[in-house]
């Protein structure tokens, strides 16, 4: 379980740093997260889907090029599932959007893109064929559980953090 827990907030932490070099690049001042600690939990938690998804499938479906095109798709339905799911939560409890997409062609609704959701498929897929092997083997698996506790613990004061912010807004 503390392996999954490392996992998300891996990826969460590596999700942030993606959005704060692209925020970098085109020179915009935001924050990809809605902590103020470097996550940003959609990323974690759409490559734990993805991770999962491929542990289970690569057991059925067998090595072949066609099962590279269907694992591609499958985390292009994932991350975007987790991305519409995500936008709708932060949008339900703390009334922002954090991202929109309604500007975007081929969009759907604000928290979902053609582009993007394309996009997410190749570095899902890049991801977990070229790097999760070797963050799973030589840093999540390293984790000891007293560093995962202590992630824990200033997660949760990162979240009661927020949630007393919006209180007091309210």
């Amino acid at each position: 379980m503390l392996y999954y827990i490392n996992l998300v907030f891996f990826y969460s932490l590596l999700g942030f740093v993606l959005e704060s070099v692209v925020y970098k690049h085109n020179n915009t001042n935001a924050h990809s997260s809605i902590f103020t600690g470097p996550y940003t939990l959609v990323y974690g938690f759409g490559m734990l889907f993805c991770i999962l998804c491929y542990e289970i499938g690569k057991g059925i479906i067998s090595n072949t090029i066609l099962s590279y095109f269907l694992f591609y798709f499958l985390f292009v339905f994932i991350t975007s599932l987790t991305e519409w799911i995500g936008g709708h939560i932060i949008h339900y409890f703390l009334k922002i959007d954090k991202w929109n997409y309604e500007n975007h062609k081929y969009h759907f609704g604000k928290y979902l893109c053609l582009s993007n959701s394309i996009y997410w498929g190749f570095l899902s897929l890049i991801t977990i064929l070229v790097l999760h092997p070797f963050f799973a083997n030589n840093i999540l698996a390293n984790i000891p559980n007293y560093v995962t506790y202590i992630i824990i613990f200033v997660f949760l004061l990162d979240l009661l953090n927020l949630i007393s912010k919006k209180i007091i807004k309210a």
